[in-house]
């Protein structure tokens, strides 16, 4: 018996998908770099095709880089849009005015803006003149308290906490003022010093191998005693440096070797200072935390007499560019190093933590 022949119509043949690839390929020459594609529905409809097929040759020229799917609304797009559209937010650098002295957040902007460069981000740089004030190298800084910290937080956030895709922070601000904002702040790197919040990232510097190299090198080479430098109050980083130097002196049982602090945050602190060690039988090593005050000691020794550093040595713990260019001994650091860390933190699940150990240079002042 015959089979009989169906009346329906036969479905067009589907193009082939090299020749439809192609015709994608003309497509995207007439299409505007930022438009999307037809959607895989009507690109099916224009050729003749089933979206399968569509969404089949879509998939493999994106795979060989001709195309790009944007990553939220799965539409595609010539591949030069990804660089216009692809974009996440801006990381926020929430830090101090560059301004004289402030060399270690030069040095960690360039890290920063390299680490960004590097995976196309974005930064936001604000400060807030409250935050750090220091007009007057040769006098000591003015830092916000946790009452005002917390307010410049709030501002900040009111204005800018939606466009910010990440945040760094100086490590001025305070625990307890970023504890109050801890949601908001989400992901964020704390810098240099070590942060207590397990919400935020850290990239810091080990102090305690800092000291341990510190005090090594300073009893190696014959210093009587360790004077410690405050060189102006209210810097967390300088408090946990000292804290570290004494706890680093009684694990070696040689605290009695280090002796108490002494102030140097202004001309008259500085030069009373000198003073002191001209009458101080012992030689004396004074280790100062920061960089720009190291440098105003020299000068205060000299006037009074003081050999530096057959007398007093004199060593930084900052160590940035400005103290080896001058010939500082220091603790080096690699702020940029440190700028790029912070921004591969944020990126991180959970956001990173790091310790970056500093190397001991030896200058002219030890």
């Amino acid at each position: 018996m015959a089979r009989a022949r169906s009346s329906l119509p036969r479905p067009a043949a589907r193009a082939p998908a090299p020749g439809l690839a192609t015709r994608v390929r003309q497509l995207l020459g007439e299409s505007a770099g930022d438009q999307p594609l037809p959607t895989t529905r009507e690109l099916g409809e224009r050729f003749g095709v089933a979206n399968t097929t569509i969404f089949r040759v879509l998939r493999g020229l994106t795979q060989a880089g001709e195309i790009w799917q944007h990553p939220t609304n799965g539409r595609y797009f010539p591949k030069n849009a990804r660089l216009l559209l692809d974009r996440p937010k801006p990381i926020a650098c929430l830090i101090r005015r560059l301004e004289l002295g402030s060399e270690l957040y030069r040095e960690l902007l360039e890290g920063i803006s390299a680490g960004c460069g590097a995976g196309r981000r974005t930064m936001l740089l604000w400060h807030d003149e409250l935050l750090v004030n220091h007009p007057d190298p040769h006098e000591p800084p003015a830092f916000a308290t946790v009452a005002q910290q917390g307010a410049i937080l709030a501002d900040f956030l009111a204005r800018h906490g939606e466009s910010a895709g990440g945040f760094i922070l100086d490590h001025v601000w305070s625990d307890a003022a970023l504890r109050t904002h801890a949601r908001a702040l989400r992901p964020a790197v704390m810098l240099f010093r070590h942060c207590a919040n397990p919400a935020f990232g850290n990239v810091r510097v080990d102090f305690r191998a800092g000291a341990l190299k510190a005090l090594g090198y300073l009893l190696g080479r014959g210093y009587e005693q360790i004077m410690p430098v405050s060189p102006f109050q209210g810097d967390p980083a300088v408090d946990e440096f000292a804290g570290v130097l004494r706890t680093v002196a009684a694990e070696l049982n040689c605290q009695t070797r280090v002796v108490a602090t002494a102030p140097a945050s202004t001309p008259a602190d500085r030069a009373t200072l000198a003073q002191r060690l001209r009458r101080t039988a012992k030689r004396t090593a004074l280790v100062c935390p920061e960089d720009n005050i190291a440098m105003l000691l020299l000068p205060a020794l000299r006037d009074s007499g003081v050999e530096c550093p057959r007398r007093v040595g004199l060593l930084s713990v900052m160590g940035t560019d400005f103290a080896t260019r001058a010939g500082l001994s220091c603790l080096r650091h690699d702020f940029r190093q440190l700028g790029q860390a912070a921004v591969a933190a944020l990126s991180a699940e959970p956001t990173g933590r790091v310790a970056v150990e500093p190397a001991l240079w030896t200058g002219d002042t030890t």
